[in-house]
């Protein structure tokens, strides 16, 4: 999910595409392969559960965009450290059941 998602947002940013316009790109990027996986199994998608999924592309994908933005660290380093954020994030709240505030859903 991770990689995607920064594919995603590089992509868009090679084509000169607003930033805020390429998150959304690496979220729906990031996020399709679980929506693919989920629907030949016959499961709801947990992107339309109350999990935190499509929330740790975003975070992820605008990490990137800062550190690319504002930072001078070498690119790969940049790369490497958000896949890491966007899995970890997703890791804790497998783990420890992290969701969507209700607040959200009414």
């Amino acid at each position: 999910m991770g990689l995607f998602t920064i594919i995603g947002v590089q992509k868009g940013l090679n084509a000169d595409i607003h930033p805020l316009i390429c998150i959304g790109l690496g979220t729906i990027t990031g996020c399709f392969g679980g929506i693919i996986r989920d629907i030949l199994l016959n499961r709801i998608p947990l992107i339309f559960r109350k999990e935190i999924y499509a929330t740790a592309c975003i975070v992820g994908g605008s990490a990137f965009l800062l550190l690319t933005k504002f930072t001078h660290f070498s690119f790969t380093i940049i790369q490497v450290f958000t896949i890491l954020l966007i899995v970890t994030i997703r890791t804790l709240a497998v783990k420890y059941h992290w969701q969507i505030p209700e607040v959200l859903w009414v």
